[in-house]
């Protein structure tokens, strides 16, 4: 009995500390043509690269500009932040988009991967970068994109 509540007790922990998604996707989200990124010289460069992919291939005219630039009031504009760490190999341990317009925050997506014992920590990182562009511009929404890396899909 002691041995299978301590296991019951592993396998209830593991799951608490799966990664996850969370956030809140742009309003009118599937009439937008174009945003603005604002580079972040400290996250590392497939993060930028992913978010550009996304939007090739979802057909969002992205123009990128310099880390510290000034958000244009008129335009949606992308700030991004991650971190990433290591255990037998690098993966996303949490990350960040926000989006803002008119000098508001409309949208916003966070990723977090704990550094645990439970492996699905690990995928494919810039398909996970990927799905927070989904959710931020409403294709799937955050308990989707979990649930996916529930399934290995991500």
């Amino acid at each position: 009995m002691k041995n299978w509540l301590a296991v019951a007790a592993v396998a209830l922990l593991a799951g608490c500390s799966a990664p996850k998604y969370s956030g809140n996707a742009l309003p009118e989200a599937n009439t937008i043509e174009q945003v603005t990124i604002v580079e972040d010289e400290k996250t590392r460069a497939v993060f930028l690269d992913s978010m550009l992919d996304w939007c090739l291939n979802n057909q969002v005219k992205c123009k990128v500009v310099a880390d510290g630039s000034e958000h244009k009031p008129e335009e949606i504009t992308l700030d991004y932040v991650s971190r990433w760490s290591w255990d037998f190999r690098t993966f996303v341990a949490d990350a960040k988009i926000s989006a803002y317009q008119d000098q508001q925050r409309v949208g916003n997506v966070e990723f977090k991967a704990p550094n645990s014992s439970n492996f699905s920590k690990f995928g494919d990182d810039m398909e996970r970068i990927k799905a927070m562009m989904d959710i931020l511009f409403d294709k799937k929404s955050a308990a989707q994109a979990t649930q996916m890396i529930a399934d290995d899909q991500l």
